[in-house]
């Protein structure tokens, strides 16, 4: 009932259908793991029960239960079609899918898709080349009305944070395992930030939970970090332009070195400005 409040189910025939989904250990009962289970894989929340119905009610690549050998022998008499493939509930890792898929060199692979809806797995797939007959079958459902673009969550980094990891010589935006990317995923619910491929490896190579604190991942979201501006809203932009002008800076590389000085210049003002205040203090405590 408490599902139908939010997601209306149409009649008593899908909601039988329904249940035979979320029900794993078929012992008529509705457990919060079963539904957490059935909530990862049809995600996300907000189209929940129409991803239910494009996967598992109408999807001809659709195998539920079968095991991991099962979806081989299933595929082998498809071995003369690459593309052919199905996909399936994990056996290993409740709450994620598995797809299985001919090769053009005649193998039969299963992956498990990471970081993305089944969804936008099976659609990226198809362009790729790799899932292009459901089952075997020639017509392959088109999800791409299924794939809503989600917007990215902005997390602006503080001034706080700019100064400690200007201390560190880092930058808060910079992913902290492989200091080259930018972090653009953040791990849900704990919070910590990464980027996709240190997620993905990690994943891959067979890492449980997050990667930082060991925390079951129950989801991700795409982030952009907004990078501190270190620049006081009193100083006018263009009054740098007219600066380096006065210097008579003429290529734009020679005009970042410029801006780079400036920030530092200003950086130091405001450290020195600080500490002066901070010295003040202590005199008036004395």
């Amino acid at each position: 009932m408490a599902l139908h409040e939010v997601h209306p189910i149409g009649s008593g025939l899908e909601a039988m259908a329904l249940k035979s989904t979320i029900d794993l250990t078929c012992n008529d009962y509705i457990s919060n793991f079963e539904f957490d289970v059935f909530t990862r894989l049809f995600q996300p929340w907000s189209s929940l029960l129409r991803n239910w119905q494009i996967l598992a009610v109408t999807h001809p690549g659709y195998v539920a239960f079968l095991t991991y050998d099962e979806v081989k022998a299933r595929l082998q008499k498809f071995i003369n079609k690459p593309g052919s493939y199905v996909f399936r509930l994990s056996c290993t890792r409740l709450g994620q899918w598995a797809i299985g898929y001919v090769t053009p060199d005649g193998n039969i692979l299963q992956t498990i898709p990471q970081n993305k809806s089944l969804c936008q797995a099976l659609l990226d797939g198809y362009r790729e080349g790799f899932y292009l007959y459901p089952d075997g079958r020639n017509v392959n459902p088109d999800l791409s009305s299924a794939v809503q673009a989600t917007p990215e969550d902005h997390i602006r980094v503080t001034q706080e944070q700019y100064e400690l990891y200007c201390e560190m010589g880092s930058t808060f935006q910079l992913c902290k395992i492989c200091a080259e990317n930018d972090k653009d995923i953040r791990i849900e619910p704990c919070g910590h930030l990464l980027c996709t491929p240190c997620l993905t490896a990690w994943q891959d190579s067979d890492g449980q939970g997050c990667p930082f604190c060991r925390a079951e991942i129950k989801g991700t979201e795409i982030i952009v970090v907004d990078p501190f501006d270190p620049l006081p809203r009193s100083v006018n932009k263009n009054f740098i332009k007219e600066c380096s002008n006065l210097v008579e800076i003429e290529d734009d590389e020679n005009f970042e070195v410029f801006v780079t000085i400036f920030y530092s210049s200003l950086d130091l003002c405001a450290f020195r400005t600080k500490s002066s205040q901070s010295s003040l203090l202590c005199n008036c405590v004395k």
